[in-house]
């Protein structure tokens, strides 16, 4: 069976609601004109919708805490390197299996809190 995750159905349905908004010409001898108009106008309105909702679910923080919740990781360390958005993530208590380096630990701390 396929392994579509939840973010990939958005992006899946955003494509396809693009498409059909691309082919507005084409709905017009189906449906007539103006409801085509109206058709096309619903399906933008819906697809910056999707656009929103998948612009928030895919940023570097989400990125990493979907990696680390994949089965076969174990542990992703973060180093003195990282920015706050990937710092933040690191020393979150509530976010298993991602963390500082231990020798970075401080670093790492001030950069999540933007004292970098």
């Amino acid at each position: 069976m396929l392994n579509i995750q939840p973010k990939q159905w958005l992006q899946i349905i955003s494509g396809s609601v693009s498409g059909l908004i691309t082919g507005a010409a084409l709905l017009n001898p189906i449906f007539g004109q103006e409801t085509s108009l109206q058709i096309v106008a619903g399906l933008g309105i819906f697809n910056i919708i999707l656009s929103s909702i998948s612009t928030a679910l895919t940023g570097q923080a989400q990125l990493v805490k979907d990696v680390a919740a994949m089965p076969g990781v174990e542990k992703i360390t973060i180093n003195e390197k990282a920015n706050s958005t990937l710092a933040s993530v690191a020393v979150d208590p509530t976010v298993d299996k991602v963390a500082p380096i231990r020798a970075d630990m401080d670093i790492v701390t001030q950069t999540a809190r933007g004292n970098n």
